[in-house]
C-alpha cells in the first residue's frame, strides 16, 4: 500500500474486517451478533468483502462459515491497523 491509494470501505465492512482481524478467524454467527448488524446485512457485507478478495469462506459442518482474512485482507488490516498487528504478537 502507498500512500497514493485510496482506500474507500463502508465502515461497517471495516469494522467486519478488524474484528476477523482482531480473532484471526470468526464464524458468521459470532460475527452477527458481536457487530449487532442483521443477518441479511452480514451476508451483503461478507459476500462483497470475499469478492474483492479481503477474506475467505471455509464451510465446516460442525462450525458452519468460518471467515478469515485472505493475503490481501492480511495487508489491508496491516496498513489500516498496523499497532493490532504488532499487539497481537506481543
Amino acid at each position: 500500500m502507498t500512500k497514493n491509494n485510496v482506500i474507500d470501505l463502508p465502515e461497517d465492512y471495516a469494522l467486519v474486517l478488524q474484528q476477523v482481524k482482531e480473532n484471526g478467524e470468526e464464524d458468521f454467527a459470532n460475527l452477527e451478533e458481536s457487530l449487532k448488524v442483521s443477518k441479511s446485512r452480514l451476508q451483503h457485507i461478507v459476500g462483497a468483502l470475499q469478492r474483492k478478495g479481503l477474506i475467505s469462506i471455509s464451510r465446516s459442518v460442525y462450525d458452519g462459515a468460518m471467515i478469515r482474512l485472505s493475503a490481501k485482507g492480511q495487508k489491508l488490516t496491516n496498513y489500516i491497523w498496523p499497532e493490532v498487528s504488532s499487539a497481537a504478537y506481543a
